[in-house]
């Protein structure tokens, strides 16, 4: 490795993670040698696995305490790593929101750059190597003391996925000005509708949503309640209420064009919101950056959005879709990005239809096992001098 100018950045599945962990602390002598094989090829090779902070959310999100103190330790004693550094502190790790951070001032700091631009730009200062002790800090066993967040954020992703991405519910292809001129209920008119469809919504989550969630019923009623909650105040007409509900994503009147549809509305709402949160310690005023920064030139919210509005229809709208999206943005800054079955469908249909997504997304593919990466990438990389 002394000699290695450009490292090969390989974004591993964490699937691959915990076999090639389990794998290395086995009790049999063939399974530490596989995994042994699989670290001298990373280091003869000059690749490097890119780890972030959602990698060590799933690795830590178990019950056995011993396993994931185990996996701690094992991604403490690697010798040469890379990870999505965290905007507010190099060393530690990041994620989807450092990613969108990074690009979001990259383009408000360059309004001449294209989407492809921000995103090599971004890199220099996301892209961090180093050791596993670099990565984690010098007492791996305290992040043990977030196990239980890390569990407990888990729980909510079920949850968040089976409610979000419904479509009990699917008004996404109506006319704005459509709603806008809408009948207006009374508050207890919308509760009665609002009851009819949490009762349709308990039925889908029990249907479609994560098999983990033990009361989809609960799940429905809590979302509907949230909801109930916010109409005790009602406005004067449907529109005020329209647009008093977007204004809190940042949406204003102007920002809606003649022919914008409720969805195309909400996903701009989206993208706002997640804009002000990644960027919230920067010192710049939100009206700046969004007057300055468009969702077609940041890389993450494309891969991510893309993928929600192109991938395959999931039979079972499991949790971990929430962090396998997340994961999926580092196709823009690893060389290889090894992603699942659906994910990889939901790469091959985007790069079809949105031509920006082949300027940001670089190789991206699938192994059943970490011990097929060698053979699957082997022609992507030249050897390295030791």
């Amino acid at each position: 490795m002394s000699a290695l100018l450009k490292p090969f950045i390989l974004a591993l599945d964490t699937s691959h993670l915990s076999d090639w962990i389990r794998d290395s602390q086995s009790r049999k002598s063939t399974d530490r040698q596989r995994a042994k094989v699989f670290s001298e090829w990373l280091k003869s090779r000059g690749a490097l696995p890119l780890f972030t902070l959602h990698h060590l959310e799933e690795l830590c999100s178990h019950d056995d305490t011993d396993l994931v103190r185990s996996r701690i330790r094992f991604l403490h004693s690697l010798p040469f790593i890379a990870w999505i550094a965290h905007q507010g502190s190099p060393s530690a790790p990041g994620g989807v929101a450092s990613m969108m951070s990074s690009e979001i001032l990259t383009a408000y700091a360059n309004p001449e750059y294209d989407v492809a631009r921000v995103g090599h730009a971004a890199a220099t200062s996301l892209i961090q190597i180093g050791t596993g002790e670099d990565f984690l800090g010098p007492e791996p066993d305290i992040w043990l003391a977030l196990r239980e967040i890390f569990l407990e954020r888990s729980r909510n992703a079920r949850a968040l996925v089976a409610v979000t991405r419904t479509n009990v519910i699917d008004i996404s292809s109506k006319p704005m000005a459509e709603l806008l001129k809408g009948r207006f209920r009374s508050a207890e008119g919308v509760r009665r509708q609002l009851e009819v469809i949490g009762g349709s919504l308990a039925s889908d989550i029990l249907r479609h949503g994560d098999k983990r969630i033990e009361q989809p019923r609960t799940v429905a009623a809590d979302f509907m309640r949230q909801v109930a909650g916010a109409i005790d105040d009602l406005p004067k007409s449907a529109a005020a209420m329209i647009w008093e509900s977007l204004a809190t994503q940042g949406v204003e009147p102007s920002d809606a064009k003649p022919d914008s549809t409720v969805g195309g509305v909400l996903e701009y709402g989206l993208f706002l919101q997640q804009m002000r949160i990644s960027t919230q310690d920067s010192g710049i005023p939100f009206l700046d950056l969004k007057r300055t920064v468009s969702m077609d030139r940041v890389p993450s919210w494309i891969i991510s959005s893309e993928l929600r509005r192109h991938g395959p229809p999931l039979m079972e709208r499991k949790g971990s879709e929430l962090n396998d999206t997340h994961l999926a943005c580092l196709a823009a800054y690893a060389d290889l990005t090894l992603v699942d079955k659906r994910t990889l469908e939901g790469f091959r249909r985007a790069r079809r239809k949105v031509s920006s997504f082949n300027l940001i997304c670089r190789d991206v593919d699938r192994a059943s096992s970490y011990q097929n990466v060698p053979a699957l990438i082997g022609a992507y990389v030249e050897p390295q001098c030791d």
